[in-house]
């Protein structure tokens, strides 16, 4: 059975078509996915918005400094994640609008020494990201056999960012090691 769409998402989407009349997008199949995409992380970012309010709302709602601080570090993930989600809007919308262009894309990016120099800082970030995902276990585990959760719970959170700091630096690593750089651009 198929779910039935909320309001929001339904304003959501009428008001991207609007948008893309108003940018001369067509409504047509090169632009189904990236237009599907931007819709789903429109709504995503109202729904988001609404949660954000709601732990901002209890956080203030109670006097428990423990409980305000955790809630504090969600509100600050909520806010970011946010954000990243209002950025990425504009550019579906760049991309589509460069999927129209009558000119080629090309690449560029870091050569030579410059980008020689920040491929040898990536090894080294993941390097002392990894040895800091060891050293938080262990300071995970002394506060566990303390009984102290909280402590542990917050070295559970830094292992995961962590893992993501990993995951952005092997990300940076390959695209640096690509030929040519990651930044698109119009060719003149």
């Amino acid at each position: 059975m198929a779910r039935a769409m909320r309001p929001k998402a339904l304003e959501v989407i009428a008001r991207q078509r609007a948008e893309d009349a108003m940018w001369g997008i067509p409504e047509s199949p090169e632009f189904s996915s990236v237009q599907g995409l931007m819709n789903e992380f429109q709504s995503h970012a109202s729904h988001e918005e609404r949660w954000l309010s709601s732990y901002q709302e209890i956080g203030k709602e109670t006097s428990d400094p423990q409980i305000q601080f955790l809630l504090g570090l969600i509100v600050g993930d909520e806010e970011r994640h946010h954000e990243l989600t209002n950025r990425m809007i504009p550019k579906l919308k760049d991309e589509m609008a460069w999927t129209r262009s009558s000119g080629p894309l090309r690449r560029t990016g870091e050569k030579g020494e410059k980008r020689e120099r920040l491929l040898m800082s990536v090894e080294s970030f993941l390097e002392a990201e990894r040895r800091g995902i060891e050293a938080y276990e262990r300071l995970k585990k002394k506060s566990q056999d303390l009984n102290r959760d909280v402590f542990a719970l917050l070295y559970t959170t830094m292992i995961h960012d962590s893992h993501k700091h990993i995951d952005i630096l092997e990300f940076l690593r390959l695209k640096l090691k690509e030929r040519g750089g990651t930044v698109r651009m119009r060719k003149a």
